[in-house]
């Protein structure tokens, strides 16, 4: 049983990052376009947390709930910080060539 619900727990901590990236990503590329899905992403962010420290404290009382929860919450928001530098690194890359054509023209 404790088991299953850290593993509830888990998914909940991906499902609150994955909203808190797209609530980000909502707000810095449509600024003032999306008000209404950044106040839902921000909601399901928040709420997915809280369901998730919830079932970690069930699972393994306060304290010790408390404690893991942190340590998923930070693998899941390091995991998909990393994920972010690695595609950014991939599409800067492809530009990069994509302007190296463009500048080699002839006038």
């Amino acid at each position: 049983m404790e088991i299953a619900l850290i593993i509830a727990a888990l998914m909940l901590c991906g499902v609150s990052v994955h909203y808190f990236c797209k609530a980000n990503y909502c707000a810095c590329t449509k600024a003032g376009d999306c008000d209404n899905p950044v106040n839902h992403y921000w909601l399901g962010a928040m709420l997915s947390a809280v369901l998730s420290l919830l079932l970690c404290c069930v699972a393994l009382h306060v304290e010790k709930g408390t404690l893991l929860w942190l340590v998923l919450m930070t693998s899941c928001f390091s995991g998909a910080f990393i994920s972010a530098k690695r595609s950014a690194k991939k599409r800067c890359f492809k530009s990069k060539q994509a302007d190296a054509l463009l500048t080699n023209e002839p006038n």
